[in-house]
């Protein structure tokens, strides 16, 4: 991890030259009525900013240096290179220095060594995220904010969806989530490369966006637009709205979670099979997958899992039923049911 030292607050901001645009002026206010919407961050804040190299990002770091200010911001800027394309990697890289030069903010930089260029999506997300919380704890930071924009809702929305989910996963990307924050989730891809052109800001492109090898490629480019020629103009913009929408009504649910655990502080957890068995099959589906979640490393358990539990808890024989999966054993007998690690 490389880091560069911080700068005196005096010089943090770049001098322009020229004024902000109307489309820039009114850009920067709808993304400060997401921010009041969803009380995205408070005065005084410090952020690790999270930059690619890519134009969302750029356009969330000048976003939030033009605010600096007004809010009483701290700024840390974090980039990843994974060396998985080479040279445009590292050019990437370069920008993101010279950004962060240019408006005299602090970077760090992860350096990740090469492993393959077929690294699933879910790895690379896993190392950039261990290392933004890891660099958001040592600066002291309350805040990682990442440049997911509308489009980028809409997109996930579907790819969830044509996978099979439910309502945790057609939720899809929520504003706010614990300590990460998105920005410009309400603005689109459109907007953001216009305020990017008007503010004369540079950007790399990654050419593996256009891929149509990866699915969520084959959403954005072909799905998508057969979408909106064919069936809803606005399509991109209901979708992102669905979600957002989705994602209140789990955070809902979430909220009024019922303690279904019987045996807390243990290397397992023990239920009542009576209870669980009392309860909507809805709320059944999302108590045993917050139940699940710990055992599976913060991640949700997949839909024929539940099934198969919800099957064996519902089966009508006397004898002990156990399901096994990812490590661990589901164990009924009567009105017992343990959770434990196989």
């Amino acid at each position: 991890m490389k880091r560069s030292k911080k700068s005196s607050p005096s010089s943090r901001n770049t001098p322009r030259k020229a004024p902000p645009s109307s489309f820039t002026r009114q850009f920067i206010k709808r993304v400060q009525n997401t921010v009041k919407k969803f009380e995205l961050w408070h005065r005084g804040d410090t952020f690790v900013v999270c930059v690619s190299g890519g134009p969302d990002s750029l356009c969330l770091l000048d976003v939030l240096v033009t605010l600096q200010k007004k809010y009483a911001f701290t700024l840390h800027v974090a980039h990843v290179n994974y060396h998985l394309r080479g040279h445009a990697s590292d050019l990437d890289e370069t920008l993101v220095k010279k950004t962060a030069a240019r408006y005299h903010l602090p970077l760090s930089i992860l350096s990740q060594k090469k492993t393959s260029a077929r690294t699933s999506e879910e790895v690379l997300r896993n190392i950039r995220y261990a290392f933004f919380e890891t660099l958001r704890k040592k600066q002291g930071a309350q805040l990682i904010a990442v440049a997911h924009n509308r489009d980028d809702q809409a997109e996930t929305l579907l790819l969830r969806l044509l996978r099979g989910t439910g309502l945790s996963g057609l939720s899809a990307m929520r504003a706010k989530n614990n300590f990460v924050i998105r920005p410009l989730i309400e603005m689109s891809r459109a907007d953001v490369l216009r305020y990017l052109k008007e503010r004369s800001l540079p950007f790399r492109e990654d050419m593996s966006n256009t891929d149509p090898r990866y699915f969520r490629n084959r959403i954005r480019h072909a799905l998508i637009p057969y979408l909106e020629k064919d069936f809803q103009p606005q399509i991109r913009k209901l979708l992102a709205e669905t979600a957002l929408l989705l994602g209140d009504d789990y955070a809902s649910l979430e909220s009024s979670s019922v303690k279904i655990s019987t045996m807390p502080g243990t290397e397992g957890r023990e239920f009542s099979r009576a209870i669980l068995l009392g309860l909507p099959e809805t709320r059944l589906r999302h108590e045993l997958r917050a139940s699940l979640r710990p055992f599976l490393t913060g991640k949700n358990p997949t839909k024929n899992i539940v099934h198969e539990l919800i099957k064996a808890l519902k089966s009508t024989k006397s004898k002990t039923r156990t399901v096994t999966f990812k490590g661990l054993k589901f164990v009924i007998k009567g009105d017992r049911v343990s959770l434990l690690y196989s």
